[in-house]
């Protein structure tokens, strides 16, 4: 089974990929993430990484730790995938005699596979610290071990005929004082180097070093700002690779507008001959021939804003200007009529407006079954005749007619004299209906324009939608036309384009270029004057001078949601909506179909998924396509695949991650466009409380990390927390997470080697609400916390869940339900001290009573619980002067007598005809005693402190685990049973 990693990069790559790629991601690659997945290149828990160096005995583990912890994280997976990547993609700008061989190929992809060796070993937590560069011998024996563990033997046969030069290759990737490059240093009589020593150091070693280097920058700037720049260019001159480094960088990050302004940056930049290599969260670093033309910054300006609006259609990307057209976004329509956002006024003149109007009036008036022109009738007073003659024209074509006649006049003619007679005379209505019945009108609603749409409709009964929809699309080329011809259209402007502008030349950055310094803006100063002139802020992003009043043409959310609050005397704060949140508002409405002002109502959690450090183009290409695939999580399938996969989260590979719809629909020509920078998704429930809303994106917060490398912010928040991955050190982040989230333990702020711990903990805390407290289809999440609470509180409360459930089912538990849910309970309490200890003392006591009472399991618990419930019964009833000892004899007496009324057949020591009588009565009276002893001593006075009340509180806890740890004994002992049995025969 392919894993999903390997899935999307084998679905995405080119079909003219080199087969040895290929085929290092088809088998080296799924080991790869089993064994470097949840370790770190970079970054990492500072505990962690401690603890570790401790145990190696590193004398400044301390002061390590914190430097290590203080980077950004990054697996050792991504980081070598990506530098691997990225060597090979430079690999084929080498010169004709440079070009790598078959065998150097595969040391490229070998060689740089192993060449963070003392980062995993560190990773794995061994005593034994990672060998030191002149302990060769170990170095070859530690990449051999890799070796076999990354089955590099379904990729090259001959690899061990070349350790010596991956090893050396592994050591030597990074020039560095800790190299040992000489190569005398290497061989002996018994290992000799098989490649040339000139491929291999001044081709192979650069290439390798390249991709380190690249893999080590977070920011595409770092190319001038820092010395790695100058180390990237010199491994290009010492390859003979006529090219030099550039970037662009995008100081922002909104969501979908920046993620299209990086696209189209990138699109523009391969026209001048760029080649990107390097995507970041905030840009792209290119390679470009050393005559790298300097574009201008005002054509990238133009070709960004023409990629926004009108698209691509060379790499199948719709702009915005085909939504509007759709009717997708810029029109609402409520109880008063249609709307147009202002951002629609400016995109398109008036002209193009009104002929568009007839097709999006045809989607946003859809009240078939419920028109609104009979009701506007009712408004209005007629006679008897006229209301019978205009109800038959009274449905929703009478509604489409006067909607767009309404909505023009609102927009394009308000106070024209001329525009009532024209469209009455245009309908053959002027000797009919007058033009003060046209603007009869209450509440802001106008009723007389639908009188005459009735009218018209009425006298041409016989038109179907179709004919009807014909008849608007003239009416409104007829309309512009005319208002062209008498100018009366006011002249088109666009305060978006000038605030769009504004916004690029002060954040986006492309070195080279002829671009001006740009002077600091203050936020504050301007955000302190629009408040002490009552205009509108925006609600996103304060110090934006260019907003407006949200309207919900716009917005997701509901307008005005935060002005609740007042200042004393004064009168309603003003929120507002900058211009570019317009803009990536109206996206997200476009690209995610979202009705403005509704997806708030949906509780969405937005999931923000930035890159760690950086993407090589293949990996980009990859996430990019999950992003747009991904498709609504069934936490019903989850846990399934995760109990198919032995609740480890490799398991979770196997789940169907994309939607079938989706797969495929969008070709090559999709795949390599519209790349992920920051990309971003969102998720929405049909339940009503908190919990409903985070459950499934706290489960994709910690999942893509773990199996995609990626980092993860999780927040309810439609702006991003973040601008890029390096403004924050963890994996996962989840920003106000529900109540069940804290209740389980689990940090929000999750390093790289915590997520395994945190995703068994949430899918054990998710299996079991879901197989003992839900009912199904219902999953009854809203009821989450209360499990959450539970298992928090005791490990016994995962029997006890267990119970309920079972016996609400009203069945015995299997064999392998038993099996499973001790398994749930020691996964839980994994690291806990005391809940261990609870857990084993419980065993401790079954193993104990069973060796003088057995009973079968399809007995009822009453009978399975005997001797556990008489000695809690005793110790809770008994006077509290009562001695230690004699507590001891006294519940021991009881569960005697109690045993005497049992069957011989449930007592072990008396069916055993081996010995006499007396002696097998004395061993019975033993094994109750030291039961009871444990019973006492163990379980009230050392677990329960002597408490009486408190053992009384957990008594049925204690009575839940018991019954699960004798079921586990009994089917253990059958299986003992079983094995011994075949092995006789």
């Amino acid at each position: 089974m392919l894993t999903l990693l390997q899935t999307l990069l084998i679905e995405t790559l080119p079909s003219d990929t080199d087969p040895i790629l290929q085929t290092f991601i088809q088998t080296i690659l799924p080991a790869m993430e089993r064994e470097f997945g949840l370790i770190p290149a970079m970054g990492g828990s500072e505990t962690a990484h401690y603890q570790t160096l401790i145990k190696q005995g590193d004398r400044y583990a301390d002061e390590n730790a914190k430097r290590w912890a203080a980077k950004p994280d990054q697996s050792l997976l991504v980081h070598v995938l990506n530098g691997l990547l990225t060597a090979w993609n430079l690999s084929l700008y080498l010169p004709q005699h440079r070009q790598l061989k078959e065998a150097e190929k595969r040391l490229l992809c070998l060689g740089l596979t192993l060449h963070d060796y003392n980062k995993y070993v560190r990773g794995q937590g061994e005593e034994q610290p990672p060998p030191k560069a002149h302990e060769i011998d170990a170095i070859i024996n530690l990449c051999r071990e890799l070796g076999e563990k990354l089955d590099f033997q379904l990729f090259w046969d001959q690899w061990r005929d070349y350790l010596l030069e991956i090893a050396y290759l592994a050591q030597n990737t990074q020039f560095s004082v800790d190299s040992n490059s000489i190569l005398s240093n290497w061989e002996n009589d018994e290992r000799q180097f098989t490649i040339d020593d000139r491929r291999l150091n001044d081709i192979l070693r650069h290439l390798l070093a390249f991709g380190d280097v690249a893999v080590h920058m977070g920011d595409p700037a770092e190319i001038i700002t820092t010395t790695k720049g100058d180390r990237l260019q010199d491994h290009l001159d010492w390859l003979n690779i006529p090219q030099k480094l550039v970037y662009h960088r995008l100081r922002d990050c909104r969501g979908l507008i920046t993620n299209q302004i990086h696209n189209a940056v990138v699109n523009f930049a391969r026209q001048l001959g760029w080649n990107p290599i390097l995507y970041f969260a905030q840009g792209a670093v290119y390679l470009t021939p050393t005559d790298v033309v300097t574009p201008d910054l005002a054509d990238i300006q133009t070709a960004v804003w023409e990629s926004l609006i009108r698209g691509d259609e060379e790499n199948n990307q719709r702009g915005l200007a085909a939504y509007f057209q759709s009717g997708d976004v810029g029109f609402v329509r409520d109880g008063k009529g249609m709307k147009i956002a202002p951002q629609t006024l400016e995109l398109f003149t008036p002209a193009d407006l009104i002929r568009l109007l007839p097709s999006v009036v045809q989607i946003k008036v859809a009240n078939v079954k419920s028109p609104a022109t009979p009701k506007r009738l009712e408004k209005l007073t007629l006679t008897d005749a006229e209301k019978t003659f205009l109800l038959q024209g009274a449905d929703i074509r009478a509604d489409r007619l006067a909607e767009l006649i309404i909505l023009a006049q609102r927009e394009f003619f308000e106070g024209s004299q001329d525009y009532i007679p024209w469209m009455l005379s245009a309908l053959e209505l002027q000797g009919t209906i007058s033009p003060e019945q046209t603007q009869v009108q209450s509440g802001g609603v106008n009723y007389g324009w639908y009188q005459a749409a009735a009218h018209y409709i009425a006298t041409h009964a016989t038109l179907d939608e179709g004919q009807v929809e014909e008849c608007l699309g003239k009416l409104s080329d007829r309309l512009a036309t005319w208002a062209e011809q008498n100018n009366l259209l006011k002249a088109n402007s666009s305060p978006t384009y000038e605030a769009f502008i504004h916004y690029l030349a002060q954040y986006l950055e492309v070195y080279p270029s002829n671009q001006p310094a740009v002077e600091f803006a203050n936020e504050l100063n301007t955000y302190s004057l629009a408040k002490v002139n009552n205009q509108a802020i925006c609600s996103l992003s304060a110090g934006d001078p260019d907003a407006e009043d949200q309207l919900d043409t716009v917005v997701l959310f509901k307008p005005q949601q935060y002005s609740n609050k007042n200042a004393l005397g004064g009168g309603r704060i003003k929120r507002g909506i900058s211009k570019i949140w317009s803009l990536e508002m109206l996206m997200r409405q476009a690209f995610w179909t979202g009705a403005s002002g509704k997806l708030e109502e949906q509780q969405p959690v937005f999931l923000y998924i930035f890159p760690a450090y950086v993407y090589s183009p293949q990996v980009a290409v990859a996430v990019r396509r999950l992003v747009k695939e991904l498709k609504r999580v069934n936490l019903w399938e989850v846990r399934k695949h995760w109990l198919d996969g032995g609740m480890q989260y490799s398991g979770l590979q196997t789940l169907s991650w994309r939607d079938e719809a989706e797969i495929g629909r969008y070709g090559d020509s999709y795949s390599r466009a519209d790349l992920p920078f920051m990309a971003m998704t969102y998720t929405t429930t049909r339940g009503k409380t908190t919990t409903d809303a985070w459950v499934e994106p706290s489960f994709l917060a910690l999942a893509l990390p773990t199996l995609l490398g990626v980092k993860v912010v999780a927040t309810s928040s439609p702006d991003p927390l973040y601008a890029s991955d390096q403004e924050f050190v963890e994996s996962a982040k989840l920003d106000g997470a529900a109540g069940f989230w804290q209740i389980l333990g689990i940090n929000q702020n999750l390093r790289l080697q915590d997520l395994a711990t945190a995703l068994e903990r949430l899918l054990i805390a998710y299996s079991i609400h879901l197989e003992f407290r839900s009912s199904p289809p219902d999953a009854r999440w809203q009821a989450l916390n209360g499990t959450a609470r539970d298992l928090a509180t005791d490990v016994l409360n995962v029997f006890a869940i267990a119970n309920e459930g079972i016996r609400e089912n009203k069945r015995e538990p299997s064999p392998e339900d038993v099996k499973r849910i001790w398994k749930y309970a020691q996964l839980w309490i994994t690291g806990d001290k005391k809940m261990t200890e609870k857990l084993q003392l419980i065993e401790r006591l079954v193993k104990e009573y069973r060796q003088f009472y057995q009973v079968n399991v399809g007995e009822s618990s009453h009978a399975v619980l005997l001797p556990l419930a008489k000695a809690l019964e005793v110790i809770l009833t008994v006077p509290e002067q009562i001695a230690r000892e004699d507590v001891i004899l006294q519940a021991a007496g009881k569960l005697n007598d109690a045993l005497e009324r049992q069957e011989v057949y449930k007592r072990p020591f008396l069916m055993d005809k081996s010995v006499d009588i007396s002696t097998r009565k004395a061993q019975e009276l033993a094994a109750i005693h030291t039961f009871m002893t444990t019973c006492v001593d163990e379980l009230f006075l050392r677990l329960y402190k002597g408490d009486r009340a408190l053992l009384q509180e957990n008594r049925n806890r204690i009575k839940s685990g018991a019954e699960f740890a004798y079921r586990l004994l009994a089917a253990q002992e059958k299986q003992t049973e079983k094995t011994q049995t075949k092995g006789e025969k």
